[in-house]
């Protein structure tokens, strides 16, 4: 094994140091931000709909698979906000700002988003310092809460700033500062105040440091994955059984996608741990979790479920590597659609930087983007990064910890809130339609911390605290992506990995032909006497053994197959689903980015650049899992009869398109067949088990609409020809009964819509359901 890897390493440095035929460089960049780079609706705005021409302008190119270039110096309208910096924006409005310093570099950039996004940037300051209800209502009061207690106080804040490197959090002030010229040209000019900001009743007040700080702590924290489902996981337990629970939610699903090939490494998340040891330890949690309080079953906020400001989705991403030392790379985070998005786009040229890309509004750095020599990309790691403990309480506020009592830390937090409009609006748009006081009344809560982390539920005698592998270490992310925004090669990405905190997959590719995958962050060592599907005892008995070696996390560089991708789906074969943060990553073989590790296998074959860009277009008008299940399907029409056989044939003429519709738009009667079909499979398959089943599925994400959940994916794994006869015949009964009749080609829905949220007064155009990108970024490169 170690034999192996030294000459993994040997060639891996052999094929980075390759040197370029001829001047290497970006051949061909392009991206789109739907609906646009703008976010400004002036105060007339918010009943006329006046605003930036720039607040819808890419929608079109988006819904015809169109992008604009994304190459460097692209022409434009020319401003100066201050001696020595230019803004130049391009037809669509994207800025790219020149200076002679960077700090004159940083301070144009934090001009130029407040100029995009200052209302945006107001709800960021305040939903990553909990402060929402204020100007949003009590509906966002669990928002609020989960901020302030989940995450830092003021001076916790500030001290991670005074740990960050000189030179960034110099960027940070320069940011600040540029935000703040703006603010201060906005209040000697009212006309350009935003129309939310008097809609609202909302004071403009500068930009701080520690604001920009609080909203990179929330983007690391939350995007790249989220809080355990343990609580779900004990519950599910509790109701279906141990023998049911592993069957549902095994620690490694038969047949998984993973991103780094196999001859490549397992790269085990827990390495030395036998499976024995998991045997043992899965009973020792049955017994703990059996005699364990838990608090009732609960569901995330209203106003996270329905209008959240920092989404999730899914995100995917592939690179190729074409002959002449040639690259191509696309990138498409999935974050759901909003107006504004939650990225924005800018390109930044100084003394010692030369980058482009996007990145959240608030944070002075190039998130994704491309240099002068590598492009890279991101999707959601979902690894499971955290832990629930069970702490066992002697008071209110007191536990027990390896034989001794301790105090928990806590303290009061106090949140106002403000009357919303009657009947409560979907989105931020809608509420501004509404009438709106000032805050209305408050709520105080006591929070509370344990040595393992914030106390999230309590239940009997026992309070839950969630440990944070990342805790207090999130800015650490910003001092890895600036390394990336400046790496040359991959070799320079792979060292950046290193630096980052946060657990986003990571894609790049350089103009020598390199290509490379990592799946970095920072992972614990687990307990081997527990199960970390469940939550870990919190006296002591269950404690981590540390943080993987960095060194260790999954990564591939230079693959003899030419290729990488990555859907969400797992970075290695030895990589376990821990206690599934996100469910999907347990459907195996049906996961989604199968269906794109074909396409991209197809592409390698015959590369070309456009071929590459195809790729977008089928796999996002493709429901993923029909053509995964095409020899399954047939199998099952041939040993089927009656309607279920008629509607399985139906199902194997589908070519699994949702894009294509009739003049009435409405789509081929396959779409409705193949989702009812699915959920009946997972209703035939879980009659074995008793109630509480269910926790261990989940529901299908707005940026997937036609994609898989866990207990679909269980059903089409496990069901039997007879079974999945049966998933058809009851799909018949209900379709029939919602087309009011029986002809299968009557059975036509209407093509879906994407939801598009609203952070802000503007109004999107309608926009149709693709699985696509948030934004989207093509890229060529080589000499």
């Amino acid at each position: 094994m170690r034999r192996g890897l030294a000459i993994a390493l040997a060639a891996i440095g052999v094929a980075v140091a390759l040197p370029a035929a001829a001047q290497a460089r970006i051949l061909q960049a392009e991206d789109v931000l739907p609906p646009g780079q703008s976010g400004y609706v002036s105060l007339a705005g918010t009943a006329s709909g006046t605003g930036s021409p720039h607040l819808t302008d890419q929608t079109s190119l988006f819904t015809t698979f169109g992008m604009k270039s994304a190459m460097f110096d692209q022409a434009g309208a020319e401003s100066s906000p201050r001696a020595g910096v230019r803004i130049v924006r391009d037809r669509y409005g994207v800025p790219s700002i020149t200076a002679g310093s960077d700090y004159d570099a940083w301070w144009g950039v934090g001009y130029a988003v407040a100029e995009d996004r200052l209302f945006q940037l107001e709800l960021f300051k305040r939903a990553a310092s909990g402060r929402l209800a204020e100007i949003l209502g009590p509906d966002y009061l669990d928002d609020d809460l989960i901020a302030r207690r989940d995450y830092y106080t003021t001076p916790e804040i500030q001290a991670m700033g005074r740990r960050m490197p000189a030179n960034l959090y110099h960027r940070v002030e320069a940011y600040r500062d540029g935000i703040n010229a703006y603010i201060s040209k906005v209040r000697s000019n009212p006309s350009l105040l935003p129309g939310e900001f008097a809609a609202l009743g909302v004071q403009l007040a500068d930009w701080t440091a520690e604001d920009s700080l609080r909203v990179g702590v929330l983007l690391a924290r939350t995007i790249p994955s989220g809080d355990g489902l343990e609580l779900d996981n004990a519950h599910a337990l509790q109701s279906i059984g141990a023998k049911a629970f592993s069957k549902l939610l095994p620690l490694r699903t038969p047949g998984r996608v993973s991103t780094v090939p196999r001859k490549e490494g397992l790269f085990p998340s827990q390495p030395g741990r036998t499976r024995k040891q998991e045997r043992s330890s899965y009973a020792r949690s049955q017994r703990f979790v059996k005699r364990l309080p838990l608090p009732p079953h609960v569901t995330a906020s209203a106003a996270s479920v329905r209008r959240p400001l920092i989404p999730t989705g899914g995100s995917y991403m592939w690179a190729i590597r074409a002959p002449h030392h040639r690259a191509y790379l696309f990138n498409g985070p999935q974050l759901g659609f909003s107006i504004p998005e939650l990225f924005v786009e800018f390109e930044v040229h100084s003394p010692t930087q030369r980058v482009r890309g996007v990145s959240a509004a608030g944070v002075p750095i190039v998130g994704i983007g491309h240099n002068a020599n590598i492009a890279w990309g991101f999707t959601s790691g979902l690894s499971d990064e955290d832990d629930l403990y069970a702490e066992r309480l002697t008071g209110s506020e007191s536990y027990r910890f390896k034989g001794k009592t301790r105090q928990m830390a806590c303290r009061n937090e106090t949140f106002q809130y403000r009357t919303p409009p009657t009947g409560l609006p979907d989105t931020i748009g809608q509420l501004l339609g509404g009438q709106t006081g000032p805050p209305a009344g408050s709520r105080t809560e006591r929070v509370c911390r344990t040595i393992h982390g914030p106390v999230q539920a309590r239940a009997g005698d026992r309070a839950f605290a969630r440990r944070y592998a990342i805790w207090g270490r999130e800015l650490e992310t910003i001092v890895g992506l600036s390394a990336l925004d400046d790496a040359k090669t991959v070799r320079g990405v792979d060292s950046a990995m290193r630096k980052v905190t946060w657990n986003e997959n990571v894609i790049a590719a350089d103009s020598r032909g390199n290509i490379g995958y990592w799946h970095p962050g920072l992972h614990p060592l687990r307990p081997r006497n527990y199960d970390e599907r469940l939550p870990y005892p919190g006296t002591g008995e269950a404690e981590w053994r540390g943080l993987l070696n960095r060194k260790k996390t999954p990564h591939s560089i230079n693959p003899p197959q030419g290729y990488l991708f990555n859907w969400n789906n797992m970075p290695s074969l030895g990589w376990t689903n821990g206690d599934n943060p996100a469910r999907e990553r347990a459907s195996g073989r049906f996961h989604r980015s199968a269906w794109l590790a074909r396409l991209v296998r197809a592409v390698k074959r015959k590369p070309s650049y456009a071929r590459h860009r195809r790729i977008d277009r089928l796999k996002g008008t493709i429901a993923q899992q029909r053509p995964l299940f095409s020899a399954r399907l047939k199998q099952a029409r041939r040993h089927s009869h009656g309607r279920a056989r008629a509607v399985l044939a139906e199902l194997v003429r589908w070519n699994g398109n949702y894009d294509d519709a009739d003049g009435a738009n409405r789509v081929a009667p396959g779409v409705a067949i193949w989702e009812e079909f699915k959920t009946q499979a997972e209703q035939v398959a879980f009659r074995a088990f008793r109630p509480g089943a269910g926790l261990l599925s989940d529901g299908a994400s707005s940026s997937h609409q036609f994609d898989i959940t866990n207990g679909e994916a269980y059903g089409l794994r496990t069901l039997s020809l007879k079974g999945l006869a049966l998933a058809a015949t009851r799909a018949d009964a209900l379709l029939t009964k919602r087309f009011g009749t029986p002809a299968l080609g009557a059975w036509r829905e209407q093509r879906r819509q994407y939801e598009v949220s609203a952070m802000g007064a503007a109004s999107a155009a309608p926009l149709p359901f693709f699985d696509r990108g948030t934004w989207e970024q093509s890229v060529a490169l080589g000499p």
